[in-house]
């Protein structure tokens, strides 16, 4: 038992290595910030197309926004889900339709992120029309700019 109870402690403290402190990874995002959602629904055939476009956009947010200080803009979530549809959404057993569902969530401060944001979005010009495009023919769902009405604060 007592070797058992070591074990368990050293791979807790093992785990714990490297992480930063609670107190620095307090949650940025609060009631008021402001966001992006998209949802997608993509079909077999192009989603090898939107895998290309969020690898350029991921890019894209990694070279122009900042995580923390007072540049704009300041991005305090990014984040891309993918998964297969399935036929019903509440039972995996259900099978898949064919279809792959993407979502793509931003969080910023407030309208001067979002606006820095869309400002240097709009300059990749090639980057930005294809946003546009692929949400033209298969986003289900937007929701641009709206203010976050819940959080863990």
């Amino acid at each position: 038992m007592k070797n058992i109870y070591l074990a368990l402690v050293s791979i807790l403290l093992f785990a714990s290595c490297g992480q930063e402190p609670a107190s620095e990874t307090e949650n940025k995002i609060k009631v008021g910030s402001l966001g992006f959602h998209v949802s997608f629904v993509v079909p077999k055939d192009a989603t090898e197309r939107m895998d290309q476009f969020i690898t350029t956009h991921q890019q894209f947010m990694r070279e122009t926004h900042n995580l923390s200080g007072d540049q704009e803009p300041i991005v305090l979530s990014y984040s891309v889900f993918k998964s297969p549809e399935l036929n019903n959404p509440f039972d995996p057993n259900s099978g898949e339709t064919g279809n792959t569902l993407y979502g793509l969530t931003e969080i910023y401060n407030g309208p001067e992120g979002v606006q820095a944001h869309m400002t240097l979005g709009q300059k990749r010009e090639a980057m930005f029309a294809e946003l546009v495009s692929l949400t033209n023919t298969y986003s289900v769902a937007g929701i641009l700019g709206a203010p976050v009405i819940a959080a863990m604060e």
